[in-house]
């Protein structure tokens, strides 16, 4: 794999997004489906863009790539491995110079391709990456013809352009790329050859300020060495390529070592080519300030054709093979792990809350007397709830957003069994209590005794107990004596039961019902004396309110209560 997968990794990474977003995430199902849409929208937007990219580059280089292949067709296969690979930019004059029409060109020292514009060299160099099987290119030479005019505003805007695009390369290709700089410098028009190249390369970066002092030396043995045919030749030579070197440490690398930049310039090299110098220019005219040589009059510089400068790779170091499979299967495992990472801490924070909610479910519950029963069967109902879900989880398995190794539930389903199987509902409350008439009255009488309050603060105890319902205050007689009589004497005796009860409760009057049933419902045989006196009682009765329970009603619409 030489090219990047950019879209099967948004396509990984929106997987890992959503995957988190379904099992893991803590937040409400409507957040998570409002964040899977923008995700999924994210990685359409992403796969477009990507696509779009690709095919932009395909465009811009499709017929570079298709050079390449004509020019290699019958050289060895491996040549595009061992061979330096060159991208060449520069100013539109020298650009011209050296490559006329031609696109591609191989020599004994690299291959070089021309790079047409800013626009297109970070497509043009990934897809060198590609064709090369993920070895990047080896360098890119900045060709400068001196003789243009570079302090211009128009020329200082392209290089600016170059030095951006530039930058771009360095980061897509994943390395910083040296940089070498070809200065051609036209001495006259009588000078029918190229001169030698003069420079120095490396794999460290240049320093501008010591160019000419490294470089005149060897410009100075350039001229004691000519044969005696050429010493005037080599010394106008040698006077003009020194002039470049002072020109280009001062007024052009400068521009291209401040800051700090992904590249490193680490080659320079000068030569003369054959033409008539323009004196207008800012070359011109800082060759006639240190040289006082004039150069003829001209309106335009007269050019020829460069050669391409081979003598700036000596030194640059070659680029290893970067292939992309690696740098993306790392970015695939980080993302995992980033999965990871959050579903973990996903996963402790849902713990944690699960944990503190069953736990202070089951404190509630503790916390809460057996006399307040309501209170105890609410909370009750929040322990069995708790308890059904953590035994589907004893059943069902665990899931994704409560795993990771940090469930903490088990331990806690035996004690939510055993408090729902310690709870005892408190014993039902009489609703009847059967007081002796012997003990509240004397025989033959409806006047309660003074010691009768103690008899009828049990009774007083359960109606205050249940405000809510109403009392029924029956009295029951023996046989004994008229059964007329029996019958006031017990409605008699029930009357004065319920006007101890209202005075003592507080209650109204219309709380209470009276029945007399003198000696109709005996309980036990009149025959003997214990029959009789089991059968001489006051019955209190709690019975439901019908005029608020509506729901008590039978379907003939009477009260089932009365």
């Amino acid at each position: 794999m030489s090219r990047y997968p950019y879209r099967l990794q948004a396509l990984w990474i929106t997987l890992l997004a959503l995957a988190w977003l379904g099992l893991c995430s803590p937040w409400p199902n409507g957040v998570n489906a409002l964040l899977a849409v923008v995700v999924t929208g994210a990685a359409i937007v992403a796969f477009v863009w990507v696509t779009r990219r690709l095919r932009a580059q395909y465009r811009a280089t499709v017929q570079t790539l298709a050079a390449l292949d004509g020019s290699l067709r019958a050289l060895p296969a491996d040549l595009k491995r061992h061979t330096p690979l060159v991208i060449t930019v520069g100013d539109p004059q020298a650009m011209a110079c050296v490559w006329g029409e031609d696109t591609v060109r191989v020599t004994d020292a690299a291959i070089w391709v021309r790079g047409e514009s800013p626009s297109t060299l970070i497509h043009l160099a990934d897809a060198l990456k590609r064709w090369r099987g993920g070895q990047g290119p080896d360098a890119v030479v900045l060709l400068v013809a001196a003789d243009q005019d570079h302090g211009d505003a128009d020329a200082t805007v392209a290089w600016k352009a170059w030095r951006s695009a530039l930058s771009a390369v360095c980061r897509t290709v994943g390395y910083a790329l040296p940089v070498g700089v070809a200065v051609y410098a036209a001495s006259t028009r009588d000078d029918t050859e190229a001169s030698p190249w003069f420079g120095v390369s490396g794999a460290a970066a240049l320093d501008a300020k010591d160019l000419p002092a490294v470089i005149a030396p060897r410009l100075q043995q350039y001229v004691r060495v000519a044969i005696p045919i050429e010493p005037e030749l080599r010394a106008r030579r040698a006077a003009w390529l020194n002039a470049g070197v002072r020109w280009a440490s001062t007024a052009f690398l400068p521009m291209w070592m401040e800051g700090r930049t992904p590249w490193r310039v680490t080659a320079f090299a000068v030569a003369t080519v054959p033409g008539l110098p323009a004196p207008r220019t800012r070359f011109g005219q800082f060759v006639t300030q240190i040289t006082g040589l004039i150069p003829p009059s001209a309106d335009r510089l007269v050019v020829s054709r460069y050669p391409l400068p081979d003598a700036v790779l000596t030194g640059m170091p070659r680029q290893p093979v970067r292939r992309a499979w690696p740098r993306a299967l790392g970015h695939a495992l980080i993302g995992l792990a980033v999965f990871f990472v959050a579903g973990t801490a996903a996963s402790a924070w849902q713990n944690r809350a699960l944990m503190q909610r069953v736990a202070d479910n089951v404190a509630r519950y503790q916390s809460i007397p057996a006399s307040q029963d309501a209170a105890r069967v609410d909370a009750l109902a929040a322990v069995k709830r708790d308890r059904d879900e953590l035994e589907r989880y004893a059943n069902a398995g665990v899931p994704m957003r409560l795993s990771f190794g940090l469930y903490r539930g088990t331990p806690w389903l035996p004690v939510a069994n055993r408090l729902i199987a310690s709870y005892q509902p408190p014993a039902p409350p009489p609703s009847m209590i059967e007081l002796d008439s012997m003990a509240m009255f004397n025989s033959g009488s409806a006047v309660l005794n003074p010691g009768s309050n103690r008899v009828l603060v049990g009774a007083l105890e359960m109606i205050k107990a249940h405000p809510g319902k109403r009392v029924l205050v029956a009295g029951y007689t023996d046989s004994t004596g008229n059964p007329s009589s029996n019958q006031q004497l017990s409605e008699a005796r029930a009357a004065a039961v319920r006007d101890w009860l209202t005075d003592a409760s507080g209650l109204s009057p219309t709380h209470f019902a009276i029945q007399g049933y003198g000696d109709t419902r005996p309980k036990a045989s009149n025959d003997t004396v214990a029959g009789r006196a089991a059968n001489r009682r006051v019955a209190i009765t709690l019975i439901p309110d019908c005029r608020d329970d509506r729901s008590s009603r039978s379907t003939e619409g009477r009260p089932a209560c009365s």
